[in-house]
């Protein structure tokens, strides 16, 4: 990953606990797409992408030649809400998986030089954003910035959290496992860095089993066992405990604070290399017999 930055970075990586902030060495913007990448003219054919994890309004596209390039939506559409929610059409992922269960990439249609992103739903009730039975929904963008220019500014630590933790959510409710990934730059293979297994019984208890060989320490981590140089840290959460009181209407929501607290040993564990920019998640699922 040193190929992001020149020289060796600190312990803390290009966060600079607790603000967040950007350190002078990744300041300096480099204009336009990741250097590796090869120019994507106007009349290019149609792209087939996958997706990091968003991020400060950014979404990470990871194209099939091993490059990564970072947008913001040119439309105000929030992607943290719709990606890694099983909204959005996927395929199998290349991670070897037990017999039984299969990974599963979400997927999209790049267009128009990089700034046109087809969404498609993965099933007719799709969320209305992406609910489109022909190419997608279209989602505009705005030119491509380096990983410099996506991680200027203050890191969004609580909206970063609040995706982690419907994320979270979504492989409790489907009984998956989470793998997140670290992709470096060329690399055409993710690096696996924290899997968690999920899922949440008939009183509505979630249970999440983390795992990762990174040497963890602080927080919920220091109640992790360590076996076969792995760190383990086993999560049980009643999903009762996560609902916001009542509003108004009647309507029920997710408490935000909550959320954040479940969420918090596995983003500490995903920012600990600290490359957010890079970061990718993928689910396993069963098969259907």
């Amino acid at each position: 990953m040193s190929e992001y930055f020149l020289g060796k970075h600190d312990d803390t990586g290009p966060l600079d606990p607790p603000t967040g902030r950007t350190p002078k060495h990744a300041a300096t913007p480099v204009r336009g797409r990741h250097a590796a990448t090869p120019a994507r003219g106007r009349h290019a054919a149609p792209e087939h992408v996958r997706f990091g994890v968003p991020f400060n309004g950014v979404v990470p596209i990871w194209h099939d030649d091993a490059t990564i390039t970072w947008h913001r939506p040119a439309d105000g559409t929030d992607l943290s809400t719709v990606l890694g929610m099983g909204l959005v059409e996927s395929e199998p992922g290349p991670a070897q998986a037990p017999d039984g269960w299969q990974e599963r990439v979400e997927t999209g249609i790049l267009t128009d030089a990089g700034r046109l992103l087809f969404l498609k739903a993965a099933t007719p009730s799709g969320r209305r954003a992406i609910n489109d039975p022909g190419e997608g929904a279209p989602i505009p963008l705005e030119a491509p910035l380096s990983y410099a220019e996506a991680m200027e500014g203050v890191f969004d630590i609580v909206g970063f959290g609040i995706h982690i933790g419907r994320v979270m959510l979504r492989a409790a409710r489907d009984g998956g496992i989470i793998l997140f990934t670290l992709r470096a730059p060329r690399d055409p293979e993710p690096h696996h860095i924290l899997s968690v297994p999920a899922k949440v019984d008939d009183h509505g208890v979630m249970s999440f089993h983390l795992g990762t060989l990174q040497e963890m320490e602080g927080g919920a981590w220091d109640s992790a066992t360590h076996r076969d140089g792995m760190a383990l840290l086993d999560l049980t959460i009643p999903y009762s405990d996560l609902v916001a009181e009542a509003g108004p209407n009647g309507e029920e929501g997710l408490d935000a604070d909550s959320v954040l607290e479940m969420a918090q040993p596995v983003v500490q564990c995903i920012l600990k290399p600290g490359y957010p920019f890079a970061l990718g998640a993928s689910i396993l699922l069963p098969q259907a017999d």
